[in-house]
């Protein structure tokens, strides 16, 4: 009994630990909005007529999880719009079995010449979709997504004509054809149209994606590139003994269509396909963590063996003692210098990026106007490496820092360069979305004597 009690309280733990992970590691990062377009409709196998894909697109929204730094998993909701063209081989007779307006069972056979069917329709599909990414540059990344969707059509609207049709009737009781009784249905119409509905079944697709992401901002990517979507099972529904068009006992006027693509005697096969050119923009849902920079940036740079760091209190001192000769950094020019890390959030740059090039001209500016203030610049990395190179990507950084702003006239003794490498994160590098944070290049002002 309490080896059971004890097994149940195991099984409990387990459990909660694996949702506690479950709902740490797993969480929504992104939000996109695609659109695209290319040939989009029914690929049909017919051996006696021939359709067309024509120019279809669609439009979505969907959500994209990351559990690690390449890989990842979607989901989401799109909308197409498809559409075909289908055309009967001339001399093609389509025969089915009729009952007149006598009760007279017949065969109902139809003769079409030049026959075509304009359709389109409308779907609504759920992707389930692995998604994998890799950087190959510093605002550059190269994605592929495969996986499956669903797809839940609407009604095919179809658009039928006919150059002429032959309407016929063969009772084989009598062997006896019929094709010049109109007020029966049977005879030749020419310059035929009629429009006419279809249901379509839902269908299962194999779906792949590739192409490139640009960074657009901090938050917001553009993705650019190719998406092909192939369906497993057919679109059509079986009607079976539907001809083309419908037999009419009281006339030739007003002969209806039912379209082809339930005729099994017509396509044997109705998959769907739809490939073309697609645009995605990509909103980050990361949420910014402001509080862990203040409490890491003071207690990483104080240990420092060098000279600068351990001066801070004689520097206050002085600018004290001979007030005239400098001009006082204000708090919040402090405060924009040191309070938050320079991101370098790209695994292995080194590079000053655009948006840290406008933040390093307005620090240049504050320390020109004071030029008793020295800098101690560090440089970080996450855990991605061994500590030898990961020491080297941080030296890098902070150099990269110090050359920019010794080419904005910071003079490079004023600088003191140091290198943390993944010793000291920010915050924790699990999960993986926390190891861009930790990438970074902090600043520290030092008052001269």
């Amino acid at each position: 009994m309490r080896f059971n009690l004890k097994l149940h309280a195991m099984k409990i733990k387990a459990t909660i630990a694996i949702l506690t992970l479950f709902s740490v590691t797993i969480k929504a990062q992104e939000i996109n909005f695609k659109i695209n377009g290319g040939p989009s409709g029914i690929l049909y196998d017919s051996n006696i007529g021939d359709g067309k894909l024509k120019f279809g697109g669609g439009i979505g929204v969907g959500y994209t999880y990351f559990f690690s730094d390449h890989w990842g998993i979607s989901t989401g909701v799109d909308v197409t719009y498809n559409q075909n063209s289908f055309e009967l081989d001339n001399g093609t007779t389509i025969t089915t079995y009729e009952v007149d307006d006598q009760t007279s069972a017949f065969e109902y056979q139809v003769t079409p010449t030049n026959y075509k069917e304009e359709q389109h329709f409308i779907g609504f599909a759920i992707p389930l979709m692995m998604q994998y990414r890799t950087s190959i540059a510093s605002q550059t990344q190269l994605y592929f997504g495969f996986g499956g969707k669903i797809m839940f059509p609407g009604k095919q609207t179809v658009k039928a004509s006919a150059s002429e049709l032959q309407l016929s009737g063969y009772y084989p009781d009598m062997n006896l054809l019929v094709d010049d009784l109109p007020s029966h249905g049977f005879g030749k119409v020419t310059n035929w149209q009629d429009k006419t509905t279809v249901s379509l079944d839902p269908a299962f697709m194999l779906s792949f994606e590739t192409g490139l992401t640009f960074k657009l901002a901090e938050k917001t990517k553009l993705y650019t590139g190719l998406y092909v979507d192939y369906g497993l099972t057919d679109l059509a529904k079986e009607t079976a003994n539907t001809n083309i068009v419908a037999y009419n006992p009281n006339g030739l006027d007003n002969i209806q269509a039912n379209g082809t693509i339930g005729n099994g005697k017509i396509v044997q096969e109705s998959r769907y396909l739809s490939a073309g050119i697609q645009l995605k923009l990509g909103f980050s849902l990361a949420k910014d963590k402001p509080e862990p920079v203040q409490q890491t940036a003071e207690p990483v740079q104080p240990q420092a063996e060098t000279a600068p760091v351990q001066k801070e209190a004689p520097v206050q001192q002085k600018v004290v003692e001979t007030p005239p000769a400098k001009k006082e950094l204000t708090t919040e020019e402090r405060n924009y210098i040191e309070k938050q890390p320079l991101a370098f959030q790209e695994i292995g740059n080194t590079s000053v990026t655009p948006e840290l090039a406008s933040r390093l001209d307005e620090i240049a500016k504050i320390l020109k106007s004071n030029k008793d203030t020295d800098l101690n610049i560090t440089g970080y990395t996450c855990d991605i490496g061994t500590e030898k190179r990961n020491l080297e990507i941080g030296m890098k950084r902070a150099q990269a820092v110090s050359d920019y702003l010794q080419n904005k006239g910071i003079e490079s003794s004023r600088m003191h360069l140091f290198s943390k490498g993944e010793s000291e994160p920010l915050v924790p590098n699990t999960p993986a979305e926390n190891k861009p944070l930790n990438r970074r290049v902090t600043l520290v002002l030092v008052d001269g004597k």
